[in-house]
């Protein structure tokens, strides 16, 4: 099932984003600049308009229960609601891109190592990333290490669960809840699907991503609706105090 996945994930990597496959060098140099500015600049408190530190401490909470193997479904579904609220939550997840090509090429590569390093920096941004538990969960695997690959498999399986609950995704009024478009293309494929288009469209005035999915086996098509209301309200809300 992981090697089918595994497959999967590095054809979608691939068509997802373009040249940039052969340019993570050049994505791990952006990182480290988007790092730098970051801690360069930080938010005082006439500039904020959420309450990052309450978030910050909610969310670190939560990381250190799910780490004791003490979340329950609730911690799940309250986590993914935080994380877009914290200081370090960015819209376009550069961290995240930049470290899943890194890990998808170590895949390729069976360099499991590596491929652990490019997933810790993904946890280490957003532990809620599918990515980063499912990569963690593979490369843990293939070294021998099944105590570890067994704790990202349940975490995983909690993020997953968590969109689910969070609506059916078959309208725009029941659509799924999702914090980035890295989950969201891994939730599309995890559950072994493709995607072959998207549009937005707007429900209640909320931003809602309309997903074509394909069944690669059946060749049956679909669309699932995806909110990402918390991507563009977060994208809004940087901008306005960038402008402070």
């Amino acid at each position: 099932m992981a090697i089918t996945l595994f497959a999967i994930f590095i054809i979608a990597a691939c068509g997802s984003t373009g040249n940039q496959a052969t340019e993570s060098v050049g994505a791990n140099k952006a990182l480290t600049a988007s790092k730098t500015e970051k801690n360069d600049g930080k938010r005082d408190d006439k500039q904020q308009i959420l309450n990052y530190d309450k978030a910050d401490n909610d969310y670190i909470a939560l990381v250190a229960k799910f780490k004791r193997e003490e979340g329950s479904n609730l911690d799940f579904d309250a986590i993914v609601r935080i994380y877009p609220l914290t200081s370090n939550y960015s819209p376009y997840a550069n961290v995240e891109q930049a470290q899943k090509l890194l890990a998808f090429e170590s895949m390729e590569q069976q360099n499991w190592e590596a491929c652990l390093t490019a997933t810790s920096l993904i946890l280490e941004e957003n532990y809620t990333s599918l990515t980063g538990h499912y990569g963690a969960m593979v490369c843990h695997s293939e070294l021998g290490q099944s105590d570890l690959s067994q704790y990202h498999n349940v975490m995983l399986d909690g993020f997953m669960d968590a969109i689910w609950r969070s609506g059916d995704g078959k309208t725009p009024a029941t659509a799924f809840y999702i914090t980035s478009s890295n989950d969201l293309y891994a939730f599309v494929q995890l559950n072994g699907l493709m995607t072959t288009s998207q549009s937005l469209v707007y429900y209640e005035q909320r931003p809602i991503d309309a997903i074509q999915v394909e069944d690669p086996q059946t060749m049956q098509e679909s669309t699932w609706y995806f909110d990402v209301t918390a991507q563009f309200r977060r994208g809004i809300f940087d901008d306005i105090e960038s402008r402070q």
